[in-house]
């Protein structure tokens, strides 16, 4: 839920209090989203960034399952832009542990240009909506190019071969 003042802040903790009996607050940042596919066990790799533009102003699920929401790939930002997400992507990986895959979103302070981690996907989605495929193929890794490099950085993880 997006609360815009106090009433409605109310009923978001409302809500949210009936599924669970933590919630979590965050201020609202106002930005681009963009988001940046890793692969790799202890070399990772980054693809080219892309950007959402929801229809809604918050990327619900009904946003992005559901209505018209666009993905940009790759994202219309300044190429030293990118760079830098695509490091932050690779070291947020790295830092936590992260073996395979997984996609990482930022956002982009609107008024700053400041960049922030949102959050990281242990698991993205493999649809055809999913920017982690898209990202990839983007990147010039596709199709089952994509899987068979995935199986072989799992092989190699649980095995300690290098394929």
């Amino acid at each position: 839920t997006k609360a815009h003042n106090k009433e409605e802040l109310e009923k978001a903790l409302e809500i949210a209090f009936k599924e669970d009996r933590k919630v979590v607050l965050e201020e609202t940042l106002v930005g681009r989203e963009i988001e940046c596919a890793v692969m790799g066990n202890s070399e990772p790799v980054a693809s080219c960034v892309g950007e959402i533009l929801p229809t809604a102003e918050f990327y619900d699920y009904e946003a992005k399952y559901q209505s018209d929401s666009k993905l940009t790939i790759p994202a219309p930002i300044s190429e030293t832009k990118s760079n830098q997400i695509r490091e932050f992507a690779k070291k947020a990986f790295t830092k936590i542990g992260l073996k395979g895959m997984s996609r990482i979103d930022f956002f982009v302070h609107k008024m700053t240009g400041d960049i922030y981690l949102n959050e990281i996907n242990t698991i993205p989605g493999f649809t055809d909506k999913s920017m982690y495929p898209m990202l990839m193929a983007s990147s010039g890794i596709e199709g089952t190019k994509l899987v068979d490099k995935l199986i072989e950085l799992a092989i190699e993880e649980f095995s300690g071969e290098v394929l």
